[in-house]
């Protein structure tokens, strides 16, 4: 499972990843990218709510208003009565799946991202918004409701990335290329996936049993939905293409010989900041001199990075502005 990566990671007290975005720069990863393969619903959301995999499923839209904001096109819910239903296939998914999608909003509420759920048969799976704590939960046929919740909030009106993967029993949860929470369940249902409710988008669709449509508020984009695993490759493209997509600032204003970085202190024992005048979203990582990943960041403008649980020597920082890029040294102490 999970394509023979091996995971390592902590999660508050526990064991935690940062995934590795831009890691093939330096290191050819065995896996091959194709984000064609397993793709049963791509909804680009720029004009239509037409679904651009292989199975056309496309979705209907209610109320959801097509928006442009640079060069970037996304769909705009109003939070009250927007939506988007995707048909009743369940698009060959039984007990694998990855979903991606990139969201924007400012609100508190709970509030339906994406899904195919259906609670009376037990099964499907949803990502949702609850107090700006992302949430990937879903059943498995168990009579059991799994919650896997980001402990950071990212109501903030910004772009982020949403990550869930389901691989049989293990669930993982990635919010901009950090996994946030992991579950491995006792045991599943071989086809837990399966049912009879809409592939809905901004609205939990089981509204027959009067429940509350839980309407999305802010932008949703670039919803991807795979019946297998994406791999690690697969993952760190995807976050990489639609990252600068998100910002069209960073489409407008790529890196020229007139933007500086600045990395102080340099030499460093604990701490660095990093400075990058420009007023969009970049990526940071940071390698040590064999080109080993050690972390990646998003920022904008400024960072504060804990160097204490690096080893003296010598680091790359990378800064990646859409397919323009920096490198400069750190020295750790």
């Amino acid at each position: 499972m999970y394509n023979n990566i091996a995971f390592n990671f902590k999660i508050n007290n526990m064991k935690k990843l940062f995934f590795l975005p831009f890691l093939l720069l330096f290191i050819e990863l065995s896996a091959q990218v194709n984000l064609n393969n397993g793709l049963v619903a791509y909804f680009p959301l720029d004009n239509n709510a037409d679904d651009l995999s292989s199975l056309q499923i496309n979705g209907t839209n209610y109320n959801a208003i097509p928006t442009q904001f640079g060069s970037r096109n996304y769909f705009y819910f109003n939070g009250t009565n927007a939506y988007i239903y995707a048909g009743y296939d369940n698009r060959n998914i039984t007990n694998e799946i990855s979903i991606s999608v990139w969201v924007k909003t400012s609100s508190n509420n709970l509030q339906w991202i994406v899904g195919h759920y259906d609670h009376t048969v037990d099964r499907g799976f949803q990502v949702v918004m609850n107090n700006g704590h992302v949430q990937l939960r879903g059943r498995d046929g168990s009579n059991t409701f799994y919650i896997l919740e980001d402990p950071d909030t990212i109501n903030d009106d910004n772009w982020h990335h949403i990550v869930g993967l389901v691989d049989h029993n293990h669930w993982t949860l990635i919010v901009d290329c950090q996994i946030k929470n992991y579950l491995t369940t006792s045991g599943y249902n071989p086809s837990y996936f399966v049912n009879s409710q809409p592939f809905s988008i901004s609205k939990y669709p089981e509204l027959n049993n009067g429940y509350d449509p839980l309407h999305f508020s802010g932008g949703i984009d670039e919803i991807r939905v795979y019946n297998r695993i994406l791999s690690l490759c697969e993952i760190c493209e995807i976050h990489s293409n639609e990252l600068f997509e998100n910002d069209p600032g960073i489409i407008e204003n790529p890196i020229d010989n007139n933007i500086n970085i600045d990395i102080f202190p340099n030499p460093t024992k604990n701490n660095i900041t990093v400075l990058y005048d420009v007023n969009h979203f970049v990526s940071l990582t940071i390698y040590d001199i064999n080109g080993k990943f050690i972390l990646n960041k998003t920022f904008k403008n400024s960072i504060d990075i804990d160097t204490t649980d690096l080893e003296k020597g010598t680091y790359l920082i990378k800064i990646i502005d859409k397919e323009n890029s920096i490198t400069k040294k750190l020295i750790v102490k």
